[in-house]
């Protein structure tokens, strides 16, 4: 499914609310898709739908209020990582946002692998078998949920995939770098016969001459 752009949008400075004409948006675009006006570079999810004229952003609209082209994401992996196709619009947006995603997924791998706690079969036995202040694994369906031994007592930190998610996700990061490099020198020629990659500490793609 490509981006949703019928229509004209209208986006207001410091408001979330964007109005359409000529759109119809209750049958094309729901909740958690991303919008972006044409030409601005900014790129907002969708909080609602609530008609076919409007939408309602989850923040205010930060750029220079504009009436004009817009483009509605409305294709992602199943972490949450924009799709890109042909005949897609503010491509360099949408390509910075996807790769602000995988780097915080990968951050977040970056910190399952480095607190060296050892998984326990359960928040019991995690307590039992650690000291205070030490930190400790339950697993938890495909997740695993960490803990701090607080005076005795496990309190949850926050929860990560496993290593059959974590290795899912790793194949998901692959496979959609490999489309949206695709994508993007199908779309820009002069890049054709040049080393071209993504960079995600800087957020960013990188152009070297063979």
């Amino acid at each position: 499914m490509a981006q949703y752009k019928t229509g004209t949008a209208t986006a207001v400075n410091d408001s979330p609310v964007v109005s359409g004409s000529g759109t119809q948006w209750l049958a094309n675009v729901q909740a958690g898709d991303s919008f972006v006006m044409a030409g601005v570079g900014l790129v907002y999810d969708v909080a609602s739908v609530d008609s076919d004229t409007q939408i309602t952003l989850t923040a205010p609209y930060g750029g220079t209020g504009k009436t004009g082209a817009y483009a509605i994401q409305r294709d992602f992996t199943s972490d949450g990582i924009p799709e890109m196709a042909q005949g897609d619009v503010e491509t360099a947006a949408i390509f910075t946002r996807a790769m602000r995603k995988l780097q915080g997924l990968l951050a977040q791998l970056g910190g399952v692998a480095g607190t060296g706690a050892t998984i326990y079969p359960s928040i019991a036995a995690g307590e039992a078998g650690t000291s205070d202040t030490e930190y400790f694994w339950v697993a938890d369906g495909g997740t695993l949920k960490l803990y701090q031994n607080q005076t005795g007592t496990g309190v949850e930190q926050g929860e990560y995939p496993n290593s059959t998610a974590l290795q899912t996700a790793i194949d998901a990061f692959t496979g959609a770098e490999s489309r949206i490099i695709a994508l993007i020198q199908s779309l820009h020629p002069d890049l054709l016969g040049t080393t071209f990659y993504a960079d995600f500490v800087a957020q960013s793609y990188v152009q070297e001459d063979v």
